[in-house]
């Protein structure tokens, strides 16, 4: 750890949280802590095209320091890992930081630490970090734009932010769809963002958007759920709410196909600098 820095309060002094985003809190971390092994263990989390598709964007550099926020079992930031001097992993559930040590354990990262914490308040001074990575993560955030300054505010001058998330269909229909079928599978869904709010978060946040794209997976309803098993009664509700929307507006969310349901997961894989 050549530039060691002490853990401090983040942009937002450490506030506490207020009742609303204490309940968002919970929610994720009662989810994310039931499930914790079972997120270390989904082979779409450890190894998934977007995850390659990140590191080849930010190309990581064997000097740089990297902060993964909502790092879950911390897949993201240990496959950076052996490419860069130091890694973060951040996460507001304190289950997962078992999970992140034995999956670090299992690759032989030694460089690499798990911090709890919640990412819009993040505990580390300004201009701590190289590269920040956010993961599959951002659609649980109660304030994306209050998260992504944070994330702005701790990457140095130079530094870049390198985001993957699930997004809608531009049509409103569609995409008012594509949250609701989200939220019955899980309930700390708040909301996936099209890649025009990216792109104005992003700005705002102060940073130069480099690389705004989207990665369209078309997936078997049962790939799509897991690696959490559905909830008694969730795959009604979902096959009840699509049912609603007529089969053009349908369709831009799920398909029909030969050996039955097909979810269309779309992700947004965005690369940020600071000036």
């Amino acid at each position: 750890m050549e530039r060691g820095f002490e853990m401090a309060g983040g942009g937002q002094g450490g506030e506490d949280p207020g009742g609303e985003r204490r309940g968002e809190l919970a929610a994720v971390q009662a989810f994310f802590g039931r499930h914790a092994e079972a997120y270390r263990q989904s082979p779409g989390h450890r190894a998934g095209a977007d995850l390659f598709a990140l590191v080849a964007a930010l190309d990581p550099q064997p000097h740089q320091r990297l902060l993964d926020v909502a790092t879950a079992a911390g897949h993201t930031g240990l496959t950076f890992a052996p490419q860069v001097a130091e890694v973060f992993g951040l996460d507001v559930t304190p289950a997962m930081a078992e999970a992140f040590a034995r999956e670090a354990e299992a690759r032989g990262v030694r460089n690499a630490r798990f911090v709890t914490g919640d990412v819009h308040a993040l505990p580390f001074p300004a201009g701590s970090f190289d590269l920040v990575t956010c993961r599959r993560a951002a659609h649980h955030f109660g304030d994306v734009a209050a998260a992504v300054a944070e994330m702005a505010r701790v990457l140095r001058p130079g530094g870049r932010l390198g985001l993957v998330d699930m997004t809608p269909p531009a049509d409103p229909q569609a995409a008012d769809l594509f949250n609701d079928l989200e939220r019955i599978r899980d309930a700390s869904h708040v909301e996936a963002l099209t890649p025009g709010r990216w792109a104005a978060i992003v700005e705002r946040a102060g940073l130069e958007l480099e690389r705004l794209e989207v990665l369209v997976e078309p997936q078997p309803l049962e790939r799509w759920l897991y690696p959490v098993a559905p909830e008694p009664g969730v795959l009604a509700q979902l096959e009840d709410r699509w049912q609603r929307n007529e089969a053009a507006v349908r369709e831009r969310v799920v398909t029909q196909g030969p050996g039955g349901w097909v979810y269309i997961k779309r992700r947004v894989l965005l690369v940020a600098q600071k000036p």
